[in-house]
């Protein structure tokens, strides 16, 4: 204890050494100046309680600063860590290595471009990306968008309809699951900008004619009821005629409000190009 306090009484010995005390007083807090010395030889005359305040003025800001930087890092992170892909090469998809063989492949990217750069600028629209054959490159446009706009002022998220659909059935039977309805339309709705990929995929084949389930709807309604004021961006194989078929009216009708379309009607399945035999 002696020891304890001989080192306490030590350094405030050390203290007080480096300071001199004025005769003047702050107009402020009417308390006495006193002067610190900052370098050899240089003094500075600083009211205690002005100078306290200024340091936790500056512990604020910098508090706010590092906790706005998680924030924002937190929303760069959510395209990586929270979509959900059934195609991890979609994953690597970008603008500049989008296979654009054709001259529609071409002027659909183009498209796409100055959809992101109108995206940056402040404008909210809903994207629809269609067309009636797979493999035209509609889910790597739709990323390559998504990967545009992610940065650390927004949040971008892709979610395969399907396997999100398939994760919340699971959860029904796994109490442990954290991927219930609930995750969802939470997640969902929360970000900046969406895409929902393959829209009638869940259905099963899309040459069916079968109905989404009215359990199907109501998650999408409750998605886009959720973004009204954020951009939607959504690929599928189906016209409109067969949407209006298939779905809810009121889910349609949120998903088609404000919209701007891509749509690749010459393209050709560029997976099934590929096969020489």
């Amino acid at each position: 204890m002696q020891e304890i306090n001989q080192a306490n009484s030590e350094a405030l010995s050390r203290i007080r050494s480096g300071i001199k005390w004025t005769s003047e007083r702050c107009e402020t807090h009417n308390i006495q100046y006193m002067e610190i010395e900052k370098e050899e030889g240089k003094w500075e005359s600083v009211c205690p309680r002005c100078r306290l305040e200024i340091e936790n003025e500056k512990f604020q800001q910098q508090m706010q600063q590092e906790i706005h930087e998680q924030v924002q890092r937190r929303k760069y992170n959510t395209l990586a860590s929270k979509s959900l892909i059934q195609d991890d090469s979609i994953k690597l998809a970008r603008f500049d290595n989008y296979e654009d063989l054709g001259a529609e492949e071409r002027v659909n990217k183009q498209h796409a471009l100055r959809i992101v750069e109108r995206y940056k600028k402040g404008e909210r629209f809903n994207l629809w990306i269609q067309s009636l054959i797979t493999g035209v490159g509609k889910s790597h446009l739709a990323m390559a968008i998504l990967k545009a706009l992610n940065s650390l002022e927004v949040s971008t998220l892709f979610i395969d309809i399907d396997e999100m659909l398939r994760k919340i059935r699971s959860s029904f039977d796994d109490k442990e699951s954290p991927f219930t309805e609930a995750y969802f339309i939470d997640l969902c709705s929360k970000v900046d900008f969406l895409v929902l990929d393959d829209l009638g995929a869940e259905t099963g084949d899309i040459d069916t004619g079968k109905r989404a389930s009215d359990y199907t709807s109501r998650i999408l309604r409750a998605i886009m009821n959720g973004r009204q004021t954020k951009s939607t961006i959504i690929t599928t194989n189906l016209n409109s005629e067969r949407l209006n078929k298939i779905y809810d009216r009121k889910v349609i009708s949120r998903m088609m409000t404000n919209i701007e379309s891509i749509v690749f009607e010459k393209a050709k399945d560029k997976r099934i190009s590929k096969i020489n035999f």
